[in-house]
């Protein structure tokens, strides 16, 4: 990897020896005007990246839906982005359980919170960036939001149940889920809001 930067004017020369075996080596030149993110090599980590839990199904998709906003991509890299946003939206129906939210693997019958709100936010961002997504998938799954965020106790960590931030971050996280999918729970919102010991995350 060479780095350098240009100043307005100037112009930059660099040579470099091609490693590897002919036919099979490539090179990739990155220009931006902000500091150097090494996006073309990140994304050909993203569409080579294996599936495997819910979570590593989400973050090698998600972030192919806004790879766009931050490079060019080739008629071949935006056919194989589109792809894999389109393979992720499949695969999410293996996690879904019977409750309308998501597990962790696919075929476990109890939903995670966390990987739950996560799908969710996916999916939502998925469908406005013109992606079909199946209805029923996000109607159960905004089904299973509301319930559990009606049931949520602010005072569920003092019997165990993880940390008070991250227990009160998973409801604002599932809150903002559904505001994003146009079903906000005003109730639950205001709910939390009014919590006297409400943590900077949150």
């Amino acid at each position: 990897v060479y780095n350098e930067v240009i100043e307005p004017g100037q112009s930059w020369t660099q040579a470099f020896k091609m490693t590897g075996t002919p036919g099979t080596r490539s090179g990739m030149l990155e220009v931006s005007s902000v500091p150097p993110l090494n996006l073309g090599e990140r994304l050909q980590f993203l569409l080579q990246y294996p599936y495997g839990c819910v979570e590593q199904t989400l973050s090698a998709g998600f972030p192919q839906l806004f790879v766009d906003r931050l490079m060019d991509l080739s008629p071949e890299d935006q056919k194989t982005t589109a792809e894999n946003i389109k393979a992720t939206i499949e695969r999410l129906k293996q996690f879904q359980t019977a409750e309308g939210g998501f597990a962790y693997w696919p075929g476990q019958s109890n939903p995670d919170q966390w990987a739950s709100s996560y799908a969710g936010h996916f999916m939502v961002e998925a469908k406005a960036k013109g992606y079909e997504v199946p209805s029923n998938l996000l109607s159960d799954w905004a089904k299973f939001q509301k319930k559990v965020a009606r049931m949520w106790d602010p005072k569920m960590p003092a019997f165990g149940f993880g940390s008070e931030e991250s227990h009160q971050l998973s409801q604002a996280y599932r809150l903002y889920t559904l505001a994003l999918a146009n079903q906000p729970d005003l109730a639950s919102m205001n709910r939390l809001r009014e919590l006297n010991e409400l943590k900077q995350g949150a």
